[in-house]
């Protein structure tokens, strides 16, 4: 009924089985680490990238607030009217050639 290798070859078995989880739990071990080691250095090249991004952010918005300055400047009321009367000599209207515009607020000929 029993062969007599019978008991070797299940101890031989076994062994191989035994063999084959640690070879396949090292192989395992070694693909886990080189993850490791690539996660690692994914997250230093971001997190570089980062900070870089960050540092050309600050320099745009340095730049930003000297453009606003810079427009408020230049559209400062006194600029623009002496600009008005040097280059296109325009000059305020008298009192007695200013024509008011009324509206007809009770409703009729297209009043508030």
């Amino acid at each position: 009924m029993f062969e007599p290798n019978l008991g070797r070859e299940i101890i031989s078995w076994l062994g191989r089985v035994q063999q084959i989880s640690i070879l396949s739990a090292g192989v395992l071990f070694l693909v886990s680490a080189l993850g490791v080691v690539y996660s690692a250095h994914t997250t230093r090249q971001m997190y570089g990238s980062l900070q870089t991004l960050e540092s050309n952010q600050d320099d745009l918005d340095s730049e930003y607030e000297k453009l606003l300055l810079e427009q408020s400047a230049w559209a400062n009321y006194t600029r623009v009217e002496q600009l008005a009367r040097e280059e296109l000599k325009m000059i305020a209207p008298l009192a007695k050639d200013l024509v008011l515009v009324g509206s007809d607020r009770t409703g009729q000929n297209g009043g508030w």
